[in-house]
């Protein structure tokens, strides 16, 4: 049994949102997008330790709209399928279709912040039931974005006992008492010692004395100090988490560390508990990675999916934690129009289809692009580098306006393109004007042509017609001497696609000829040519030789991909 989608309706900044969820899904999105509402949203209807006071309404959960009228209702629908378990449908028992289907909807009124439950097979036949009486199979656990890591340490600790103790069979049990009736005696053994302490005594024979001083009720009762005077049952309680390297005691670790720990005790303890055969368990994990190094954080992910037993979701703001999902298993949610949605409308095949021919796992620069308010596309790392630079020196500061830029490492742009659209996330591309020969006709009376390879590949991501091959000699002059690029550029450029008169290099000496004359001694021509070697290495050696001195014109070709990104970050 999964869940196959959440639908949001006027639920806080949720107005018309539908979520699908995949097996293990993870939900991106900027801060206050709404992550932890969806999630919430999920409590209500799921979380068994949430009480019936708490997830009674309140106003702040009816919607908002931009203009400030506030909804009079919300709902909240879960969809599940794949209801297979004996006791899920004893429990649902003709609530679920033939097929496995399964709806539960939250419905709540501001008029006097009341609510109903209701549950069904089919849209069309949704019952009001009277309770969450479906907890007992069919539930969430989850864990706080915001946790007290030493709480919920200690927490997680005792419940995994309490479940290991049940568990144990009558040979184990016989077992363990005669070992506790052992240990109490070595216990009282300890707390005879403790109090014959000579300092011990004394100190509790001051308090003793000013305690009878106090009051005659207190004649005849001795307080001590001891190692608690408890039982061995508490003693066994108040266990603590301790560690160990190389055989030495030693604290247990930072906060890293202590998240860890906390995920292992959840795990371990949840595991012990699920009943897989009869029980339904979605777990639910907000910001795993808190407190760890890249390296942990993906191999906590990756822990995650593979080591629980139910559905998962996981929301982070960490591109480690992105680089271990699935394409089609990614969740971004966006706002738009003051109200949040879902790109693609959540966990999608056309975000896995589209990222077809980049790779199985997403890798870790494109996984920092899902974290974007808007993507700059540029072929290499000489662009990449040129680019940051030129983004300084305009005071264009790109981590705050949530901007990153990607090199394709060629001119993959298309695959870039697909991806960046299935996620909703606006984008720009800085190309190549290339041109280069191709033979054309039958065996034997091939002709060479001149393939406009550059504009037809900006042209094709605007979805646009190519242009057609040009007979020889055609070249780089001969496209800005009778308008063709001027065309092209004109046409492509409000897609956000920016082609160069010929690359990068040429771009730089059109624009900033008085920065590039005389680099490295070399005449224009030449140094032209020398960036043009190796490309990141010599790139790096012009923008130390440009220094303050980098400046491009506010209305050149050079500034347009960067101003058309950061204006697009602006409108998320």
């Amino acid at each position: 049994m999964k869940i196959d989608y959440v639908y949001l309706n006027q639920y806080r900044n949720f107005a018309d949102a539908h979520i699908n969820l995949a097996k293990n899904s993870l939900v991106i999105g900027s801060n206050d997008v709404g992550k932890t509402n969806m999630i919430h949203a999920l409590r209500l209807l799921l979380d068994k330790s949430l009480s019936d006071a708490e997830i009674e309404p309140t106003t702040h959960d009816f919607h908002c709209a931009q203009e400030g009228t506030q909804a009079d209702y919300f709902l909240i629908r879960v969809a599940f399928s794949e209801v297979t378990q004996d006791a899920v449908l004893s429990q649902l028992k003709g609530l679920v279709s033939a097929a496995g289907k399964f709806f539960l909807e939250f419905r709540a009124t501001r008029a006097n912040h009341s609510y109903e439950i209701a549950a069904g097979y089919d849209l069309a036949a949704m019952e009001v039931i009277p309770s969450r009486y479906y907890l007992k199979y069919l539930h969430l656990k989850y864990i706080h974005s915001q946790r007290d890591l030493a709480r919920y340490i200690r927490s997680e600790k005792r419940h995994l006992l309490r479940l290991a103790q049940e568990s144990r069979d009558q040979v184990q049990v016989d077992a363990d008492t005669i070992q506790l009736q052992a240990l109490a005696g070595l216990l009282e053994s300890v707390n005879d010692g403790v109090r014959n302490l000579h300092y011990v005594a004394e100190a509790t024979k001051d308090l003793n004395d000013e305690l009878k001083a106090l009051s005659h009720h207190h004649a005849g009762y001795n307080v001590s100090l001891d190692t608690g005077s408890i039982g061995i049952e508490q003693f066994i309680e108040q266990l603590e988490l301790g560690a160990s390297t190389n055989g030495s005691r030693v604290m247990l670790g930072g906060d890293g560390r202590n998240n860890q720990i906390l995920l292992a005790l959840w795990k371990a303890k949840s595991v012990l508990e699920h009943d897989q055969d009869s029980e339904v368990v979605i777990y639910c994990v907000e910001e795993p990675e808190a407190h760890l190094h890249p390296h942990q954080q993906r191999k906590l992910a990756s822990y995650l999916i593979s080591a629980l037993p139910g559905q998962t979701i996981v929301t982070t703001h960490s591109p480690q934690i992105a680089a271990s999902y699935r394409p089609d298993s990614v969740v971004r949610l966006l706002r738009n129009n003051g109200a949040t949605r879902a790109a693609s409308q959540g966990c999608s095949d056309c975000i896995d289809s589209a990222w077809t021919g980049l790779g199985y796992r997403i890798s870790i620069l494109p996984a920092e692009a899902f974290f974007a308010s808007a993507v700059m596309l540029v072929e290499g790392p000489s662009e990449m580098l040129f680019y940051a630079a030129l983004a300084r020196a305009h005071g264009y500061d790109l981590d705050h306006s949530n901007v990153s830029m990607l090199s394709v490492d060629g001119v993959a742009f298309e695959v870039y393109k697909r991806v960046l659209n299935a996620l909703e996330i606006p984008w720009a591309v800085r190309t190549d004007n290339d041109i280069s020969d191709v033979l054309l006709g039958s065996r034997g009376a091939q002709v060479v042509w001149r393939n406009l390879a550059g504009m037809n590949r900006a042209l094709s991501l605007a979805g646009m017609p190519p242009q057609q091959h040009r007979p020889q000699p055609y070249d780089h002059v001969a496209t800005l001497a009778d308008g063709t690029w001027q065309a092209v550029s004109a046409a492509v450029a409000p897609h956000g696609i920016f082609l160069s008169q010929i690359d990068l290099e040429n771009d730089i000496a059109a624009e900033l000829p008085a920065l590039l004359n005389g680099f490295k001694g070399h005449a224009l021509p030449q140094a032209i040519s020398y960036l043009q070697g190796k490309k990141a290495i010599r790139m790096q050696e012009f923008i130390d030789h440009c220094g303050t001195r980098l400046s491009a014109l506010p209305n050149g070709h050079l500034l347009r991909p960067l101003i058309h990104c950061m204006t697009a970050a602006a409108q998320v």
